[in-house]
C-alpha cells in the first residue's frame, strides 16, 4: 500500500456525510501508483464501479447512500491520469482490466463480482468483463460508447449527433488537445462557468438532477478531481476509447443490461442499439424523460442494485 501525500481526501464536512468513504493507492511494479475508493461496508457483496469522463474515485460519493442501504461495496479504480493513479501514456483498456484485478486482489476482495460502467466507464467495465471473464457474474452499463472497430459509422454518428470529438483527435489533434485542456482548466478556476456549460450541454431532465440540493458541490468536486493532474488522463482516455479495441464485444460472455436515456444529449441511442447487437447476452432498457444523468438518481440506484441482489433472468438475455 501507498499512501500518497499528494492524494486529496474528502472535505470534512463530506466525510461526515459519507462516512462509509475509504480511499487508497497501490504501486505496481512498473512504478504506476493506482488509486482505489470504497463506499459501502467493507463486507458487502462486491460491485466495481467505473466512472466516467471527466470523472473520478468521488464519482462514487453519488452512490454511497444505496450501497449502504443495499450492504453492497462500490470500488472504483481511478484510470491512468485521473484524480491520483499516475499518467501513462502507454495506458489502455487492458491496462484498466489488469490494474483493476490487481487492486481487487491487493484488497482480497471475493470474486465473482458485479460491475456498473455510466458514460465513458461503459468501455473499461466491457474490458474488465472480456479479459477477467471468471471473476464478472453481470454487468450494467449505462449510455456507453461501443467499440468504433465495430461500427465504421461511428465517428460520422457522433458528428451528426454534435459531437465532433473524435474528428478533432483525428483530424486537429492539436486543437483538440487544446479544447480538453481548456475543460479541464475552467474546471479547476471557473467552476460557475464550467456547471454553467454544462447544463447547457445536457437535456432538461438532467438539468433538473443537477439542481438538486448538494448536486453542484458534489458534481464539481468530482470534475475537479479528475483534472487533479492536467487533462492528459481525459485526453488519452478519449483517444483510447474512440479507437478499435484490443478485444471484440462477442468476448464479453456475461450477460449486460443496458440502460439509456432516451433524451441523451451526449451519447448517440446507435451506439447502445450497436452493443445490443453485438453482445452476445444483452438486453436494453430505453428509459422514457432520461437524459444523460439517470444514473446518479436514487431510483434508478436502487433498481440497478436489485437488479444484481435479484440475479439475473436468462431468458430475457438473448443469445445473438
Amino acid at each position: 500500500m501507498l499512501v500518497n501525500a499528494d492524494c486529496s481526501s474528502l472535505p470534512d464536512d463530506l466525510a461526515s456525510q459519507y462516512p462509509s468513504y475509504q480511499q487508497g493507492q497501490i504501486t505496481r511494479q512498473d512504478g504506476r501508483v493506482v488509486s482505489w475508493a470504497r463506499v459501502g461496508p467493507e463486507n458487502g457483496q462486491p460491485i466495481i464501479y467505473a466512472h466516467g469522463n471527466p470523472g473520478s474515485r468521488f464519482e462514487l460519493l453519488f452512490f454511497h447512500d444505496q450501497a449502504v442501504a443495499q450492504h453492497r461495496a462500490i470500488y472504483v479504480v481511478e484510470r491512468a491520469g485521473f484524480g491520483c493513479s499516475t499518467f501513462s501514456d502507454e495506458y489502455s483498456l487492458v491496462h484498466y482490466a489488469q490494474d483493476t484485478d490487481f487492486v481487487m486482489d491487493k484488497l482480497k476482495v471475493k470474486r465473482p463480482l458485479d460491475l456498473v460502467g455510466w458514460s465513458s466507464g461503459g468501455p473499461p467495465s466491457f474490458a474488465y468483463s472480456a479479459y477477467f471473464p471468471e471473476n464478472v457474474q453481470r454487468v450494467i452499463v449505462a449510455s456507453s460508447y461501443t467499440n468504433f472497430g465495430e461500427l465504421p459509422d461511428a465517428v460520422a454518428i457522433m458528428k451528426a449527433h454534435h459531437r465532433k470529438g473524435p474528428v478533432l483527435s483525428e483530424k486537429a489533434p492539436r486543437l483538440f488537445h487544446g479544447l480538453v485542456w481548456l475543460v479541464g482548466w475552467t474546471s479547476q478556476h471557473l467552476p460557475n462557468m464550467y456547471y454553467k456549460v454544462t447544463e447547457k450541454e445536457v437535456s432538461d431532465s438532467d438539468r433538473v438532477i443537477l439542481e438538486k440540493n448538494g448536486m453542484k458541490a458534489l458534481f464539481m468536486l468530482n470534475q475537479e478531481e479528475a483534472f487533479a493532474q492536467g487533462s492528459a488522463g481525459a485526453e488519452l482516455d478519449l483517444e483510447v476509447q474512440w479507437r478499435p479495441w484490443p478485444f471484440a464485444l462477442s468476448q464479453v460472455k456475461t450477460p449486460v443490461l443496458l440502460m439509456y436515456g432516451r433524451e441523451d444529449k451526449l451519447v448517440p441511442m446507435q451506439f447502445m442499439q450497436h452493443l445490443d447487437q453485438r453482445l452476445p447476452h444483452s438486453r436494453l432498457q430505453l428509459e422514457d424523460k432520461e437524459g444523460h444523468l439517470f444514473p446518479l438518481k436514487a431510483s434508478y440506484q436502487q433498481k440497478m442494485l436489485e437488479w444484481f441482489t435479484q440475479g439475473t433472468d436468462m431468458a430475457l438475455f438473448v443469445t445473438k
